[in-house]
């Protein structure tokens, strides 16, 4: 097992304003993650891999010269032990979904939304945990592991309608979003996003087959005040959208 005292991340994207949001935005979900190169194109991403530390790359899917996918493939080859995700638009999508089944390790729809951010962080987390090991963390005196994870967890029970910042819950206990998502997975079995989800789509499932509440409404009673966005996690996670669901259930 490697130490290291953070996940070194690279970030490669030809706009400027795009790849400064997605850093600050990493660095913000999850201290266990540091920005420490960005570059505007594939090729020279891949030269800096060379003289780098670095154990994941976020690439978006289209840049001059070298796309993300073959950056990706490059990467792949030179550099199997580094995770790379890929930023993709719906035009995209499915040659993202394809490139996910041959070498990239996971992919980030744009916009970002802070739960798929929060989602592919984890995902990663835990990959990188089997291979390198982060700083013990104690937390604030008086606050066990177990205590940690059932306050979380009632936390997410009684707010799961709101907008969630786990990095502050694990900042109030005074330890990294990475070490709160390890410890609640060892006590629940899933991460702390993959719960949030699982209750969001509990309280949308009930929501669709018991009232005449309109689509709109029942995403934003579930904890997704964007339609669009509540409509697609939906079909991620139960397979059908909601109009679909409800005329199933009510027929």
């Amino acid at each position: 097992m490697i130490k290291i005292s953070h996940y070194n991340v690279l970030l490669a994207d030809d706009e400027y304003m795009l790849r400064q949001s997605l850093k600050r935005r990493i660095t913000e979900a999850d201290k266990s993650f540091r920005v420490v190169l960005e570059c505007g194109e594939g090729k020279s991403a891949l030269a800096a891999l060379e003289d780098g530390n670095i154990q994941v790359v976020f690439t978006d899917i289209r840049m001059p010269e070298m796309d993300g996918l073959e950056l990706a493939r490059e990467i792949h080859e030179r550099y199997p032990d580094i995770l790379t995700v890929i930023l993709t638009g719906y035009a995209d999508f499915k040659y993202a979904q394809e490139a996910i089944r041959q070498e990239v390790f996971d992919y980030l729809l744009k916009p970002v939304s802070e739960e798929d951010l929060m989602t592919v962080l984890e995902k990663l987390s835990l990959r990188l945990q089997q291979k390198y090991e982060l700083p013990d963390e104690e937390g604030l005196p008086g606050n066990s592991a177990e205590d940690m994870v059932q306050q979380t967890e009632r936390y997410i029970k009684e707010h799961f309608r709101e907008d969630i910042d786990f990095g502050n819950i694990a900042e109030d206990f005074g330890i990294s979003s990475a070490y709160l998502s390890k410890i609640f997975t060892r006590f629940t079995g899933e991460s702390p996003v993959r719960y949030l989800t699982a209750i969001r789509m509990k309280e949308a499932k009930q929501l669709l087959a018991m009232t005449d509440e309109p689509i709109a409404k029942v995403g934003e009673l579930s904890g997704y005040p964007d339609q669009f966005y509540f409509s697609r996690i939906f079909r991620k996670e139960v397979g059908e959208n909601p109009t679909k669901y409800r005329k199933q259930r009510l027929s």
